[in-house]
């Protein structure tokens, strides 16, 4: 509607948008994050056009927010803190994992697909996103051990779905092979310790020797995160997976967070709004009535998994730690939401193609994950922001834990 508008003009009605619609989600008491979404939606090319989706310099900004994103969630972890709840954060992170992927992998199955597009659609919609963790900074509730609990549940869901799209990807196009698997379970067994030891390291070492001016801080972190992310996918993972291991790793590393103080204020103005106004892109009310129109029992088989298989994790993991109501339902929507990770398996999955030219996914599993992503990107941050400030009144935070914002890293 609006494709000949200049670059600059594009550009000032993103800015107002992401200036106001969140601030109007949030006197709606909804998520903020939902303003940025809504705002990818009027300007993409469903509603204005202002915005192209494949542009390379949105495209660019998207694909670093994601991995921001991703940095700062892991940069909340405290591996002391972590470790307190390991057992939990297994346990969590099986049971959100089991029951959407049995639920995936039944549905797939039962409309026809073989068993390694089946596998694929179950690993698929059993990892989530952490869309509403802004809510819980917010709220001060980040370190709170049920949050903390969440988060580490959320390493192994997207780990274990990024080893299984590689394996179903690779079966689809040479078979099945045991040595591809040990060889890839043998790298995730390096790689992971590698990052929490060395990127820590190596960000602590650069910034000591650059990192006297702030937009050399910016620099140093953001070449750690792209090399992190780098080093995920050259073992069939996805970037965020390096990402998030990234925060971790530089958490542990760095004292506080003045190193870090600059890259938050560029990532949270520019680079994560970019990531949610890419989501809002999705968001085409032809695809999405097409979807439900022509693939009605996909998109609603995979809304049935999702929600159903993570509230019923939440709700045995509350029953075995003795959770209260607000702490089962904040596990359940955090769990909700499915985006990077989602999107990118399936399209890789429908990208996929075998000597005989069939696909692993086909186009309609693609629209119903696009169908799967706006639901949960809705309904998973406004529970969150329903039933988490009921959380903190029941189970405050230690705040003795939070990091200290003025302390800087000290020499090794």
């Amino acid at each position: 509607m609006l494709e000949g508008v200049s670059l600059l003009t594009g550009f000032a009605l993103v800015m107002l948008l992401a200036l106001l619609l969140p601030r109007l989600m949030e006197r709606l008491r909804l998520p903020s994050i939902l303003g940025y979404i809504v705002a990818g939606f009027l300007l993409g090319p469903a509603v204005l056009g202002v915005m192209n989706p494949d542009g390379k310099v949105i495209t660019l900004f998207a694909e670093l927010g994601k991995l921001l994103f991703m940095f700062f969630v892991g940069f909340e972890i405290d591996l002391e803190d972590f470790k307190k709840s390991r057992n939990r954060a297994l346990c969590f992170g099986t049971l959100t994992f089991a029951w959407p992927f049995a639920a995936g992998v039944a549905l797939a199955i039962s409309l026809g697909h073989g068993l390694n597009a089946a596998l694929l659609t179950g690993s698929i919609i059993a990892s989530h996103t952490l869309l509403a963790f802004p809510i819980l900074q917010k709220l001060g509730l980040s370190r709170h051990p049920v949050v903390l609990m969440v988060v580490g549940g959320t390493i192994f869901t997207d780990i274990a779905s990024m080893l299984v799209l590689a394996i179903t990807v690779s079966v689809h196009e040479t078979g099945f092979s045991w040595r591809f698997l040990g060889i890839e379970l043998l790298e995730l067994a390096v790689f992971v310790p590698l990052i929490l030891f060395g990127a820590g390291a190596l960000a602590r070492k650069a910034l000591i020797r650059y990192g006297q001016k702030p937009e050399m801080r910016v620099i140093v972190m953001l070449v750690v995160i792209a090399l992190c992310a780098e080093g995920a996918r050259l073992i069939q993972l996805e970037g965020i997976v390096g990402a998030f291991l990234a925060g971790i790793a530089a958490k542990r590393a760095l004292r506080g967070k003045f190193a870090v103080e600059q890259l938050e204020v560029v990532a949270h103005s520019l680079f994560i709004p970019a990531f949610f106004l890419t989501t809002g892109f999705l968001v085409d009310l032809a695809v999405l009535q097409r979807s439900l129109l022509e693939n009605p029992l996909m998109s609603g088989g995979l809304l049935v998994g999702i929600l159903g298989g993570k509230t019923l994790a939440a709700w045995l993991t509350a029953r075995i730690y003795h959770f209260d109501r607000a702490e089962m339902w904040t596990m359940a929507s955090l769990s909700y939401p499915q985006m990077a990770a989602t999107l990118a398996s399936a399209v890789v999955g429908y990208q996929t193609v075998n000597a005989a030219g069939e696909r692993l996914l086909d186009a309609g599993f693609v629209n119903a994950v696009v169908v799967v992503i706006i639901v949960t990107c809705v309904l998973g941050p406004i529970l969150t922001a329903r039933h988490a400030p009921r959380m903190k009144s029941s189970s405050p935070p230690d705040n003795d834990l939070s990091p200290d914002p003025t302390t800087r890293p000290v020499p090794s």
